[in-house]
């Protein structure tokens, strides 16, 4: 799979063999992208652009050097980043765990569930950025005018840094994965981050290094976003961090019971149906539904006749008709058949 999309991307196909085995460390990552870069480079191309209001509006502020300005840009912004994030990580998890199904399919659906639980993390995810944003800018600002904000800031400012970005290694997988309240959350990644110190603080180095490289580099640094950006980070990270999380909430586990239910369920609605449309016909005016009355049968409940004996009359009747319109037509008379 290369790095732009074919049609193939945007219908439902086939994953990765089941008793394939997976790779680790450096092998594992290539493997990924060397099968699934079209789809993560689509999803971060979207979450680029549910990022774009938030940015732009948080440089607003920051151009005002006006930190409330920025922070309430961040809350605004954070509505739509947050769904954003989440696809991109709903994408890498699904690679991760070789998850059968292309691309557009698998992020439409998973977009749709995900987005009113990812709002609020999405503000949180903003505002937190933006205040670090602000405070590595006025700590270096500080430095630059001959002005040491002093070791206890310098301190505090990569504290806020390593802890929140080790948090949320472990929230925004558990986001898409989970459904369960945010405050819960947030405690199952305190107490992952605290259990895995060493993942979470690998992937919080992953994620403040790779974000300082590319604000760096900028104007450079759009064009790392827009090729690299949140699919490269978020596949390191969650890399790293996965097998953590599936061997405390047993993920891929869960998943395969729901995918065993749906697939039971289906086979025995095919099943009944099959043996539906075994014993009764199908016809056009039924349809196969089995609460369907016909016309026939809702006239025939109006007389206190049974079913043979209406068919029977009818059909006399029926019998008499033709009799007639055929002695009309041979000019007979009725009583001349009796000898009249």
């Amino acid at each position: 799979m290369g790095l732009f999309p074919s049609s193939k991307d945007f219908k439902d196909g086939p994953g990765v063999e089941k008793d394939t085995p997976r790779k680790t460390g450096v092998g594992r990552f290539f493997e990924l992208v060397g099968r699934d870069m079209s789809s993560m480079f689509l999803a971060n191309l979207l979450t680029c652009i549910g990022f774009l209001p938030v940015i732009c509006l948080v440089y607003i502020g920051f151009l005002m050097n006006n930190l409330t300005v920025m922070i309430v840009s961040a809350i605004a912004g954070g509505i739509l980043a947050g769904p954003a994030l989440a696809g991109v990580y709903d994408t890498v998890l699904r690679a991760l765990r070789d998850e059968a199904g292309y691309w557009w399919t698998t992020y439409r659906r998973a977009f749709r569930q995900n987005f009113k639980a990812s709002i609020l993390p999405g503000i949180l995810y903003c505002v937190v950025v933006t205040v670090q944003i602000f405070l590595v800018y006025f700590c270096f600002n500080m430095l630059y005018h001959g002005t040491n904000v002093g070791v206890p800031m310098w301190v505090a400012t990569v504290l806020n840094l390593v802890l929140f970005h080790m948090l949320f290694s472990y929230m925004w997988p558990q986001i898409v994965l989970l459904d369960q309240p945010l405050r819960l959350t947030l405690k199952n990644s305190l107490n992952c981050m605290i259990a895995f110190l060493p993942h979470a603080l690998a992937a919080a180095l992953v994620t403040i290094l790779f974000w300082g490289l590319v604000i760096l580099c900028m104007p450079l640094g759009l064009l790392l976003m827009l090729v690299f950006g949140f699919w490269f980070q978020c596949e390191i990270c969650c890399q790293i961090v996965y097998g953590d999380l599936n061997r405390v909430f047993h993920i891929e586990e869960s998943i395969q019971k729901l995918h065993d239910a749906q697939l039971e369920k289906e086979q025995a609605e095919l099943a009944a149906a099959k043996a539906q449309s075994a014993e009764r016909k199908k016809t056009l005016l039924d349809n196969n539904d089995p609460n369907f009355v016909n016309p026939k049968e809702k006239l025939y409940d109006k007389f206190p006749l049974t079913v043979h004996q209406m068919d029977i009359i009818i059909g006399v009747l029926f019998a008499l008709i033709l009799l007639f319109l055929v002695l009309g037509m041979t000019h007979t008379s009725f009583f001349g058949l009796f000898g009249g």
